[in-house]
């Protein structure tokens, strides 16, 4: 049975649908080359394929598509694809909005403009396998096009590949989200007077922790779970880590009027006494 065109984006993507009536965005070269909405698809010309879960987030791309080079998407598949392997759970809006987003870094690169990431170092220690990730996409697009966009660069995609990870209906200010967690870690660090390993297990899942309780505050969202039940038990145990919990509350209440239910408090002196139980040992 031949496949039939849905929408031509340009000279070489097109829209097309499965057996389910889902659409795809195929693209290759000159797929789309003089074609017609309910033409047959040249699947000769089919190098790859693109299908998004949302409805929403595939006409989004359709339209980002329709404007650019496809050669982007492609490079973004490839962050997508690497980024979930790595065990990043990222949405696929990350499709939409970064594929744009090269677009217009390398527009920019061409233009001799070069925006500085002034949160670099932050995105490279807090987000390592996402920044690690953005150095690869630079050394892709430079492998493709002979263009260096630089570790600011690296750093500006690492941001995307966070906000498409953090699953936040609303738009993802990463930058707020990565002030708050240093300012936690500076509590933690200053209120017990340690210094974190930045290569333990304990600080990089209270890292991965810290990233969508941000997201939480921000989106001013109530994490609940069922755990209200050992919350007193684990104070008691842990009074001392706990206390760290506490100057942790006072600043978040203060600072972002945000509360912290019991099982943000229990989940926070979780991370925390393995921290302080990994400095002892």
């Amino acid at each position: 049975m031949a496949v039939k065109i849905v929408r031509v984006l340009n000279t070489n993507a097109v829209v097309s649908s499965d057996q389910e009536g889902r659409e795809l965005i195929i693209t290759g070269a000159g797929i789309g080359f003089k074609k017609k909405k309910g033409e047959n698809l040249d699947e000769a010309l089919a190098d790859k394929t693109y299908y998004l879960e949302s409805v929403d987030d595939s006409r989004r791309l359709q339209e980002v598509v329709k404007e650019i080079s496809e050669e982007y998407l492609e490079i973004v598949s490839r962050i997508v694809k690497t980024a979930r392997e790595e065990g990043l759970k990222v949405r696929d809006s990350l499709y939409v909005t970064l594929t744009d987003h090269i677009n217009s870094a390398v527009d920019r690169y061409h233009e001799n403009i070069a925006l500085k990431n002034m949160m670099k170092l932050e995105i490279r220690k807090f987000y390592p396998k996402e920044y690690e990730i953005g150095l690869r996409a630079v050394q892709w697009i430079q492998e493709q096009n002979d263009e260096n966009l630089g570790e600011d660069e690296a750093a500006f995609i690492a941001m995307h590949i966070v906000s498409a990870e953090l699953g936040s209906e609303s738009n993802v200010d990463v930058n707020k989200i990565t002030k708050l967690i240093n300012a936690v870690l500076q509590i933690v660090r200053i209120h017990f007077k340690i210094e974190f390993n930045e290569k333990s297990i304990s600080y990089e899942r209270f890292l991965t922790h810290l990233k969508f309780f941000a997201t939480r505050v921000f989106d001013n969202t109530i994490y609940q779970d069922s755990m209200q039940e050992i919350y007193k038990v684990l104070i008691e145990e842990n009074e001392y880590a706990y206390s760290g919990v506490r100057k942790i509350v006072e600043y978040i209440e203060k600072q972002y009027s945000y509360k912290l239910t019991i099982d943000e408090r229990l989940y926070l002196l979780i991370h925390i006494k393995r921290i302080l139980d990994e400095q002892s040992e």
